[in-house]
């Protein structure tokens, strides 16, 4: 049964965040109402500018460790995309008790909680770091999973609670594996993506840094196929399901600079490489072939693209002229 999501009431947990934000604008272009909740820990209110030009947006500062908040905000619900969380890989090594708190009974009251409202639907952010460091690749929905880092753990415990709060009490859930996801609206900051660290870099004319020899790669997914995964999984009945999201192409991450440096035009910038850190990954990229038969997922941005895509953005939105007319 495919569901249309046009006049749906819907919560976006983490609204005001890099995902949460672009997702949040997707649903309101196709119609539905949206209800968007946010700490801003992490979130920030300008990423909701274009939300609040529709009618049918509405913000709620507010935790997801507050169980009686989201019982007032689900009122009514039918359906919730949950993406709020401790969102870096490490700083959760440096404090393994915040990413717990945040991320598993973060989840713990959002199942409650649209459990006790009757809540139609349940799309969780979950992410790759569950496979761990295993050396099978491409990552398969059923293959092992041995996280290496606290987030890791966090996420995979989260997707058995989805799982577990659908067999025991029906809830309709779906987890989706998030593969380095970029894009506009991604902070540049310490403990964000790659992607955007260096292109605060290259703004500010500096070199780029790569923790380890540059040989791990990655499967870097541009956010418009991650919201575009979001749609479809609302909209299938795949309750119960888990899904990898990624764009099937990896890429070292040498080769990832070099490009990124040819792009903007800033090739005299160097490629520093540095001691790896505790809790990264080697290698990674997903086996999207799960997601493509029961989503109709189709991935419709390769890294160049993605990257040429997000570079105009930039230029639109701050005039910093990364890419040369």
């Amino acid at each position: 049964m495919i569901i249309d999501i046009k006049e749906k009431r819907i919560v976006v947990t983490g609204a005001a965040g890099f995902i949460g934000s672009n997702l949040t604008d997707s649903l309101l272009e196709q119609g539905a109402e949206v209800i968007g909740i946010d700490n801003l820990f992490n979130g920030r209110m300008e990423n909701l500018d274009k939300a609040f030009k529709y009618d049918k947006f509405k913000f709620y500062k507010g935790d997801i460790r507050d169980l009686n908040f989201l019982l007032d905000i689900f009122e009514d619900i039918d359906i919730i995309y949950h993406l709020a969380a401790f969102t870096s890989v490490p700083q959760s090594v440096k404090m393994p008790e915040n990413c717990n708190d945040v991320n598993v009974n973060g989840v713990l009251n959002v199942l409650n909680a649209a459990r006790r409202m009757d809540v139609e639907k349940i799309i969780y952010a979950s992410s790759s770091s569950v496979y761990g460091d295993t050396p099978t690749l491409p990552k398969k929905e059923d293959m092992c999973r041995i996280p290496i880092s606290p987030y890791g753990v966090a996420k995979l415990a989260c997707e058995a609670y989805m799982q577990t709060y659908h067999k025991v009490y029906g809830l309709k859930t779906t987890s989706l594996r998030y593969f380095n996801v970029y894009g506009p609206r991604q902070k540049d900051s310490t403990y964000s993506g790659v992607i955007a660290i260096w292109l605060g870099n290259i703004i500010r004319d500096e070199d780029l840094t790569i923790f380890g020899d540059g040989k791990n790669s990655r499967d870097f997914t541009y956010i418009k196929d991650v919201i575009q995964a979001n749609l479809l999984a609302v909209k299938q009945d795949v309750a119960g399901e888990i899904f990898n999201i990624g764009a099937g192409l990896p890429i070292t991450l040498t080769n990832l600079a070099t490009l990124l440096l040819k792009l903007t035009h800033k090739e005299h910038l160097k490629i520093k490489y540095t001691d790896p850190r505790p809790g990264d990954i080697l290698h990674s990229y997903a086996d999207i072939s799960k997601a493509n038969r029961m989503l109709k997922f189709e991935p419709k941005y390769s890294q160049e693209k993605g990257l040429e895509d997000y570079l105009k953005w930039y230029d639109q939105k701050y005039g910093t002229n990364l890419i040369l007319n």
